[in-house]
């Protein structure tokens, strides 16, 4: 009997605040959806009747695409006043990038850690902790952030959108929390989606790996554009088995979970869909936005209770609406704002598993936020803008609770209160670009800002930096700048209900980072270029989860340096292509202040790797109708958690690992091209660092078929 329905069904809970919001986001986005293939014919023009002319982006123009992220103006990649790679469509397509993640973890300076749930990434050596899930990181869908804010986790595997949507992705490492405020701690990432008239695409991915695991995904996506108005559409829905993944044996805690070292149920069901329109007159320009998501898996390696069988069940969902609107005023100035309403909260397949087999709980919890924002912009030159603007963010925050839901009767029994609280930010910000009168071909930038935050008060952030050409047309950029994050409602708030849960601190303070760099790159060249970034960031007041007592709590314990260098390199010539990067990280870690032992001072940090690299090699043959790469990622080996240092009474790392994969790409037809792709060639079975007593498995090698024909 299917474990779902075995049980009574959740019962219908109050919760305070909740509102039919998401319910109308699918509503709407599926409603439009239904209408846009007919129109779609329409509007394909005779290049998609054609086939897609892929890969045609030479270096030159990769160079000068404008970039939106670190600056909120558009500038050519090679004058950014910030470190930015972009991944493109032509990268995703090419190397077969399934999600942003897996997108993500191919760029320089960012290493993941997936503990089979989220996947959390590390940035130039700090990581915000195991099971994190990248709340370090502001990320933003076409400008939107789009964190579950309860605890700032990020959610970018499969429920985030179709890797067909996407035009480019803009990676900006270092602090930016001048524009974007809280969050952006070590940097900002920023999908952007296509809106180009493109054909209408239907996708259909199968990946089988051993032990009978797999992963399908259906997905369709599209975009229309008529004079004046334009519509972009997305959906996608996924199946992932992956029972089976045995629990590493380097884990502190094997002995322990030995008997079911395995688990025999490890079922995945995301589910997105996303849609985008807008009209542009003569001075005005308006679009809006939907977006919905949901994160529906089974939690096998949880960090409390893990390997139950059944196993803990996570389900949230969380989706936003956005209208943003600009006015020309004249042709130097432009009126820019916004607005924006989101809302987050666990589904009904939601259940936390203890081990006992009469009850499971139920956890309430969730967020109703309100954003807003307006800007001037004045452009008086093509080298000089100057932006003024003042953003507000206001959270309806349903704190953390727990009910007891009995399998005998299905009565329900409250373990923690309930409660909410309201959390404000309010910033105002400037950020001036401008030529350096007495240095030709040089240009600077200047910002700064102030947050007022209902529980941190006044904090600031500030950014300059140079940029310009060597003798030799050498590229140079000089930068520093700071940020800072807010602790989440959860690390504040958080009430703790079995023993080794986390229980919130509501006196943390905010961590903050001071980022200083230097970026040297190559001359124009035809067929290749490279960058050298070196950087030094210190992050204060550095959260980590502390043990107390019977519970682990987040604490400011202690201070992080990092020094470190990112190469990076790109090539290519008629048929061939390639690029690489390499990163090295020198961390270390101040003493931390409420521990005595030993064995918690760890001076070169935890989870992140002092190196790591990326290489990927694609040639394109028979007129370009069949590609074949190999991408190569490269992590260096990498200390394990405190936690689970402490647990295993010693201090010891995880190896290091290549993870390569292969993929051939065949356009059989104007219209329909097919996907054959191997992923970790090798079959490594590389260990990911973890907590709880125990580290994460990897899937191994997996062969992957994929299916897209566009209308």
């Amino acid at each position: 009997m299917n474990e779902r329905t075995a049980y009574p069904s959740r019962p219908a809970i109050p919760r305070p605040g909740r509102r039919p919001c998401l319910a109308a986001f699918r509503l709407l986005s599926l409603l439009s959806m239904l209408g846009l293939p007919g129109a779609a014919l329409a509007a394909s023009d005779d290049a998609e009747r054609n086939g897609e002319a892929a890969f045609d982006m030479s270096l030159d123009e990769l160079r000068n695409v404008k970039v939106l992220t670190a600056t909120k103006t558009a500038v050519p990649l090679y004058a950014t006043p910030a470190v930015v790679t972009l991944v493109t469509a032509d990268d995703i397509a090419r190397y077969g990038y399934q999600s942003v993640a897996d997108a993500l973890s191919h760029v320089a300076g960012l290493v993941e850690s997936n503990d089979r749930l989220n996947h959390n990434f590390g940035v130039r050596g700090i990581n915000a902790g195991a099971q994190s899930a990248s709340r370090a990181i502001k990320i933003l869908l076409d400008g939107q952030p789009i964190a579950f804010r309860s605890n700032q986790q990020q959610l970018i595997g499969l429920e985030l959108l179709p890797m067909q949507m996407i035009e480019r992705i803009e990676i900006v490492r270092g602090p930016v929390s001048v524009l974007y405020g809280a969050d952006a701690l070590l940097g900002a990432v920023n999908i952007i989606t296509r809106r180009d008239g493109t054909a209408q695409r239907l996708a259909l991915s199968h990946e089988q790996g051993s032990g009978g695991r797999s992963s399908s995904v259906l997905a369709a996506s599209g975009s229309v554009e008529q004079p004046g108005r334009w519509l972009a559409w997305g959906l996608q829905a996924a199946e992932e088995d992956r029972a089976g993944l045995a629990l590493p044996r380097i884990s502190p805690d094997y002995a322990r979970y030995a008997s079911r070292a395995s688990a025999p149920q490890d079922q995945s069901s995301p589910r997105s869909a996303y849609l985008r329109g807008g009209w542009q007159g003569a001075r005005d320009e308006v679009d809006g936005a939907l977006f919905w998501q949901r994160q529906d898996s089974d939690y096998v390696f949880a960090s409390l209770n893990p390997l139950l069988r059944p196993p803990s069940h996570v389900a949230l969902e969380q989706g936003f609406a956005r209208v943003n609107f600009s006015h020309q005023l004249a042709a130097q100035h432009k009126l820019r704002a916004s607005l924006s309403y989101g809302e987050g909260h666990p589904a009904g397949a939601d259940r936390i598993r203890t081990g006992a087999p009469d009850y499971y709980l139920l956890r309430t919890m969730g967020y109703q936020a309100v954003d807003a924002s307006a800007e001037w912009l004045w452009q008086p030159g093509p080298q000089t803008s100057l932006l003024v603007g003042a953003d507000l963010s206001r959270d309806r925050e349903t704190l953390e609770s727990y009910q007891r839901l009995s399998l005998t009767d299905g009565s329900v029994f409250q373990l923690s209160p309930p409660g909410q609280r309201i959390l404000r930010n309010t910033g105002l910000y400037l950020q001036y670009q401008f030529p350096l009168p007495w240095l030709q071909d040089w240009q600077a930038i200047a910002g700064g800002r102030r947050d007022r935050h209902s529980v941190y008060g006044a904090q600031y952030s500030l950014r300059a930096g140079v940029v310009g050409s060597l003798p030799g047309h050498w590229g140079l950029k000089l930068l520093g700048g700071t940020a800072f994050q807010a602790p989440s409602a959860e690390l504040l708030y958080r009430t703790a209900v079995q023993p080794g849960d986390l229980r919130g601190n509501p006196d943390l303070a905010p961590q903050k980072a001071r980022t200083a760099e230097l970026q040297l790159s190559t001359p124009p060249a035809p067929h290749w270029n490279a960058t050298l970034a070196l950087y030094h960031t210190r992050v204060s007041e550095l959260v980590t989860l502390e043990q107390a007592f019977f519970n682990l709590v987040a604490r400011n314990s202690s201070a992080s340096r990092v020094n470190g260098l990112e190469l990076e390199l790109r090539y290519q010539q008629g048929w061939f292509h390639a690029y690489a990067n390499v990163s090295h990280a020198n961390s270390q870690r101040g003493l931390n202040r409420y521990t005595l032992a030993p064995l918690a001072q760890r001076p070169d940090g935890e989870l992140f790797p002092a190196n790591s690299a990326n290489l990927g090699l694609s040639a394109s043959l028979l007129e370009q109708r069949l590609t074949l790469s190999l991408d190569n990622r490269l992590v260096g080996p990498r200390p394990a958690a405190t936690a689970n240092v402490l647990l295993a009474n010693q201090d010891y790392r995880l190896a290091g690992y290549v993870d390569s994969t292969f993929t051939a790409r065949w356009q059989w037809s104007p219209r329909a091209l097919l996907r054959l792709q191997v992923r970790d060639l090798a079959n490594r079975r590389y260990v990911d660092p973890g907590v709880g007593g125990i580290d994460y498995p990897s899937l191994g090698r997996r062969y992957g078929l994929h299916y897209e024909y566009r209308f």
